[in-house]
């Protein structure tokens, strides 16, 4: 239907800019509709509370309603915060910041971060954030564990757009990646994303090695290659004991994997 189409491609275009927003002529640009159509479409959404206008800047960002449907599809993902508690495990035992990620619909999801209290490095992985599967630690833990012909589709919707020169952008050195994350249970972003940071994530197993979830943290490249062994072992340890606590409670039978 069109006029969802349009919606969408407005929301998108909004969900895009989070912090500054955008205006009415950039959106009427991305999305090739007429400035006076656009300008109805977001009345009628700030009147369903779907957007909000700043009014100093006169830009548009997410509104409130856009958000508890965030936040409801997000609870969704765990939904008796089982796995909170294993992530604030792991940055204790590594002072880094951590976060769970979520596979579904054929996209990797952050789902739930916490950052230590004492941690002055910020780093900037939110939940709703979406893995790319081809540089973020947190999609290869996942995708490596998925049927062959399933990996082959995710990925040829990938872009493989270079993001740092340390971006992999072509499928042979993937695959080779994904390779190692079978056989060393771990995956790495080696700069990938932000030159200075990286992040090391492993599976969480809801079965016999089937995963659609990944625990990680996300710091400073110096610091992760001179801690790798004890980073890795803590992940390794904690992914464990949330993996036994998924497959004893039979999960499966009340969240769709």
């Amino acid at each position: 239907m069109e006029w969802l189409n349009r919606f969408t491609e407005v929301m998108d275009c909004i969900s895009e800019n989070p912090i500054e927003g955008i205006g009415i002529s950039e959106l009427s640009r991305r999305t090739s509709l007429s400035k006076s159509t656009v300008h109805r479409m977001l009345s009628s959404m700030m009147l369903h509370q779907l957007v909000t206008q700043n009014l100093q800047t006169k830009h548009y960002t997410l509104g409130p309603k856009a958000m508890f449907w965030g936040s409801q599809f997000l609870r969704a993902q765990d939904p008796i915060g089982l796995m909170g508690r294993y992530c604030e495990e792991v940055s204790r035992r590594t002072g880094q910041y951590s976060y769970l990620s979520r596979f579904q619909d054929d996209q990797v999801y952050c789902t739930h971060t916490h950052q230590p209290s004492q941690l002055r490095s910020k780093y900037f992985v939110h939940v709703g954030q979406r893995m790319p599967f081809n540089c973020s630690a947190a999609s290869k833990a996942i995708i490596a564990y998925q049927e062959k012909e399933k990996i082959c589709s995710l990925l040829a919707k990938e872009s493989f757009t270079p993001i740092t020169p340390y971006t992999i952008t072509e499928w042979e050195a993937l695959e080779k990646e994904l390779e190692t994350v079978i056989t060393e249970g771990v995956s790495y972003c080696l700069q990938e994303l932000e030159i200075g940071v990286s992040a090391i994530s492993v599976p969480i197993f809801h079965d016999d090695g089937k995963t659609s979830m990944s625990l990680s943290v996300v710091g400073e490249s110096s610091y992760f290659e001179f801690h790798h062994d004890r980073i890795v072992t803590a992940l390794k340890e904690v992914s464990m004991s949330a993996s036994e606590q998924l497959k004893s409670m039979n999960l499966l039978t009340s969240i769709k994997f």
